[in-house]
């Protein structure tokens, strides 16, 4: 017995193991299904992971979809979820919500002022949580937190110097003159938020936690939309799965767009594959099956090619193009989510079996 057993049989718990023991993706308590089999294949993932993940892309790119998605099918599979949307933009569109599926009855909302705000009514909510499970005897809770967004929130010293601005304005106004601008420290956000990331990360060790960020970026980079965030350099260094978003394409029926493509671009990913992925949006009701993912069901015996031109799930769905697949989804016909959950399956069984 060499030294490294030595010692982990010494300390006997889970904090001490060796390197050798060690697996990022059997270590995953928790995966979150992101509504594309197609991404997780591409990503060798069953979903979103617990830990933090950050979706960046400019404005209708499809983060907040696929985060909703991700929640939503978090609520459907966990028994014991908490969803809580942080909101800074005080945009959170219920209407859509429902379309996608999410139960708003089961969600809840943290309005965010500021980073700081931030940070303790998290902490609050984890420890409410816990106490109160404790007390109904409910077991342990599982949670999924959604930023919204990143980029539009402020630190407590950048809204303070706002006021003292806007102050100092209006007293130079009435003598007549211009308010000499102050400026908030440098990194007083990025400062803040990093805390805030060293907090959740430490929490991570004992609570089952998907922390999702909807970064909001701005600069062009090579027609993928913005790689800048006005959140600082420091969301590089937290994540365990860095998405990008933009919008590449759209589909149009009778010359009226309905869908839009949107690239997901892979920046970085613990768990291996950098492959990137299309994914398409139904506008108004999010994502739905990719050629991919159709062909892959065809496969496995999922789907049935009853002619050249006709599909069919289970004798009772049929569709022969993107119109009458699209009609499906618009009618919310169920049997596409019994459809789509036997697919994901089989990818996460392809995904776990090509691991080994």
């Amino acid at each position: 017995m060499g030294i490294a057993d030595k010692l982990v049989k010494r300390f006997d718990n889970e904090d001490v193991i060796r390197f050798s023991d060690k697996d990022n993706f059997k270590d995953i308590k928790s995966w979150a299904f992101t509504g594309s089999p197609q991404l997780e294949y591409n990503l060798g993932v069953l979903g979103f992971p617990t830990g933090m993940i950050e979706i960046a892309g400019p404005s209708r790119s499809g983060k907040t979809t696929l985060g909703l998605l991700g929640m939503k099918y978090f609520l459907d599979s966990t028994e014991n979820g908490v969803a809580v949307i942080l909101s800074s933009e005080n945009r959170d569109n219920k209407e859509y919500a429902l379309k996608l599926g999410i139960n708003p009855e089961k969600v809840v909302i943290l309005k965010i002022r500021f980073v700081e705000d931030m940070f303790m009514k998290v902490k609050k909510i984890i420890n409410d949580t816990k106490e109160i499970f404790t007390e109904e005897e409910w077991g342990e809770p599982s949670f999924y937190f959604m930023w919204d967004s990143l980029g539009a929130t402020l630190a407590k010293a950048e809204l303070d110097t706002m006021e003292i601005n806007t102050k100092a304005m209006e007293k130079a106004m009435e003598k007549g003159k211009q308010g000499e601008i102050k400026h908030a420290q440098m990194g007083a956000f990025a400062k803040q938020a990093k805390m805030f990331a060293k907090f959740i990360t430490a929490e991570m060790y004992d609570t089952t936690i998907h922390f999702i960020m909807l970064n909001h970026v701005y600069d062009k980079m090579s027609g993928m939309g913005g790689k800048t965030s006005g959140g600082g350099k420091w969301v590089e260094f937290f994540p365990t799965l860095r998405l990008q978003m933009a919008v590449i394409g759209h589909e149009r029926i009778d010359e009226v767009e309905v869908a839009q493509i949107s690239r997901v671009k892979v920046v970085k990913n613990d768990f291996g594959s950098r492959k990137k992925t299309d994914i398409m949006i139904l506008l108004g009701h999010g994502i739905v099956l990719s050629d991919e993912d159709i062909d892959f069901g065809i496969e496995q015996g999922i789907i049935e090619q009853k002619t050249k031109t006709i599909l069919s799930f289970k004798g009772k769905l049929e569709w022969r193009s993107k119109r009458t697949l699209f009609e499906l989804y618009e009618n919310g016909d169920k049997l596409l989510a019994l459809m789509t959950k036997l697919i994901m399956k089989a990818r996460h069984k392809q995904i776990i079996d090509e691991r080994g």
